[in-house]
């Protein structure tokens, strides 16, 4: 880990860099980046960080009297204290789904010219939190606070293919009900139309949900990695085709990642495999 590295860039952040809070900051990123979320010793701080120890010890009283760090005094070392978990939530508290991933549905409105959605979960149903309709005459829109099957949508199969095993298998045990002729309806097939999902990041519905639609989804991931919803792009089959598909598909799948940092997540999967007909199970 590089000493005093917040300071070292140019313009405003090296005019203004403050020497003794860079260090502060270094002491608690080694500290989080400790293996094993294992306290450390003062020398092995001053170490990381490139400081005397007398620096290092300086900071470290500093940051445990505020709660920042907590000191083991049966082996003088120190890990993170709960003030920084207060922060913590405090942050996430105030991210809101639908406000991280308002600029990144707008950016691909404006791209593709297409419906863009966001839902969450609600049981066996995606609900839609979000979305800017297409211009066009013909266009394919639900509305704010709609409901729709989980298995038939693109953005419902990119939340089920992300949630943890028992909980997707109880909802496939619930019955999966046929939109259209293409939905599918036998949970085999739907596991592995998941796996693909998750192979390729990203989940199409093809006439699944409504006949004539195309939409492709991307998962968003929270800051425990958990999924918390998805955002897609849909169509009319006609305005998509194979190679536009393929472009919205890494466009959706990208901007779902960047909602997912905007939520404190982590990176997640990249559209790499071409989009052809729809998968045949």
């Amino acid at each position: 880990m590089m000493a005093g590295s917040a300071g070292s860039d140019g313009g405003a952040a090296g005019q203004y860099g403050i020497a003794v809070l860079d260090r502060a900051l270094d002491v608690l990123e080694a500290l989080a980046e400790a293996p094993g979320d294992a306290s450390l010793g003062v020398s092995e701080i001053a170490r990381r960080i490139g400081a005397t120890k007398t620096a290092a010890f300086r900071i470290l009283v500093n940051l445990e009297r505020r709660g920042y760090v907590d000191k083991d005094p049966a082996t003088a070392t120190y890990a993170l204290g709960t003030r920084l978990a207060y922060l913590g939530e405090r942050s996430l508290s105030a991210i809101d789904l639908r406000g991280a991933a308002r600029p990144i549905l707008a950016e691909l409105h404006r791209r593709f010219g297409e419906t863009v959605n966001l839902a969450v979960r609600d049981g066996a149903e995606i609900v839609y939190v979000d979305m800017i309709e297409s211009g066009h005459g013909l266009r394919m829109a639900a509305r704010i606070g709609g409901r729709d099957a989980l298995h038939s949508t693109a953005l419902g199969k990119a939340i089920l293919a992300f949630l943890p095993p028992e909980a997707r298998d109880g909802l496939l045990r619930g019955g999966l009900p046929a939109r259209t002729g293409q939905t599918i309806t036998e949970p085999v097939k739907l596991l592995a139309e998941l796996a693909r999902v998750r192979e390729r990041g990203f989940a199409e519905d093809r006439g699944e949900n409504e006949v004539g639609a195309r939409c492709l989804g991307a998962p968003i991931f929270d800051h425990r990695g958990a999924v918390a919803g998805a955002i897609s792009i849909s169509a009319p089959d006609s305005r998509l085709d194979d190679a536009r598909a393929a472009v919205a598909a890494a466009a959706v799948v990208e901007g779902a990642a960047g909602v997912t940092r905007r939520l404190g997540g982590p990176g997640r999967l990249s559209a790499s495999e071409p989009l052809g007909a729809t998968t045949e199970l």
